[in-house]
């Protein structure tokens, strides 16, 4: 038995922002950001929300657009997932509200979680095992979309301009191949756990605050190599603990957070930039669901084929980081 992706679809937003808008905005603030936007997080364009659009829109186009893709229907889904750091609801869960627009079965399962940036991933490795457990679940289907971007300070250069708005949209299916998650790592280090807080003196003190300030989100510098160089480790234990090398993966989809992070990887593990796609460049960077739009451009681009091995690697702020060993 195996738990196969068998669908994928993205879904992003509508307006297109070059770098320019963000140059001059910090141009204005005797800023200059080009190396740190270009160089270190690789952005160029990102798609932003219009007006009318939400993390909620964009989860239920891509969810509708998914199920049409496999030929489904929202009473074919057992259990349905939506991954966000922050939901366009709190109350009810959007899985709820997902539920209604894709008029799925009452006997389904619906949850939201929040792991970050990790949450899709983590979401992934979760109910591939719940699938296989499950007596009467046969399919999944897990959504992911962030909005980052409405909770930063407009001043704050580390983030703001980083961001862009995409949803992804996967669905799960027990099947009888050989396919789906092979072994899966997780590394946690705290030290970090201050650097990027929302809201930042908690919700208890939310409604308290007269600062604007303290109802963005903080965002502190901090040095990527405490979970680069653990990642890499984590991903050379796992090829070698399941009898892989490097050459037998098709694909490192990686957090699309700073292509800084994904050269330093190549580098380490000696990977053909070919075999690490990055799409931040295009999408910018769009949190939970970054590294499964990593996945979709290398099937759409012919890179992933049936039967491919893929390492998945993300991360969540505070940090949690989890790598992935997976059969497509």
């Amino acid at each position: 038995m195996g738990i196969k992706l068998s669908c994928i679809d993205v879904c992003h937003a509508s307006r297109v922002v070059s770098n320019d808008f963000y140059l001059k905005h910090f141009e204005q603030q005797n800023k200059n950001v080009e190396h740190l936007l270009v160089d270190v997080m690789g952005r160029d364009k990102r798609f932003m929300f219009d007006e009318d659009e939400t993390t909620l829109s964009l989860a239920v186009k891509v969810s509708k657009s998914v199920l049409d893709k496999a030929n489904l229907k929202g009473r074919d889904i057992d259990v349905l997932v939506y991954s966000s750091i922050l939901s366009e609801y709190i109350s009810p869960a959007t899985s709820i509200l997902l539920h209604k627009e894709l008029n799925l079965r009452t006997n389904a399962m619906c949850f939201d979680m929040n792991a970050n940036c990790a949450g899709m991933a983590i979401a992934l490795e979760h109910m591939s095992n719940y699938l296989i457990s499950s007596k009467r679940a046969k399919r999944a289907l897990i959504v992911g979309c962030d909005d980052d971007n409405s909770l930063i300070d407009s001043n704050n250069e580390l983030c703001y301009g980083n961001y862009g708005h995409a949803a992804c949209a996967i669905i799960l299916e027990k099947v009888d191949d050989d396919c789906g998650v092979i072994d899966t790592e997780y590394y946690v280090n705290t030290k970090v756990s201050d650097k990027v807080m929302y809201p930042s003196r908690g919700f208890s003190n939310f409604f308290k605050s007269k600062n604007i300030d303290e109802l963005c989100l903080k965002w502190l510098p901090f040095n990527s190599g405490f979970f680069v160089y653990p990642a890499t480790e984590i991903i050379k234990r796992l090829l070698k603990n399941n009898g892989l090398t490097r050459n037998d993966i098709s694909m490192f989809c990686l957090s699309q957070l700073a292509l800084k992070n994904i050269k330093k990887i190549r580098e380490l593990m000696n990977i053909d930039e070919g075999k690490s796609i990055y799409i931040g460049d295009k999408y910018g960077y769009t949190g939970t669901s970054s590294p499964f739009i990593a996945l979709y451009e290398s099937i759409k681009q012919g890179k992933i084929k049936r039967g491919d091995y893929v390492v998945f690697w993300t991360f969540g702020a505070g940090s949690q980081s989890i790598v992935m060993l997976y059969k497509y």
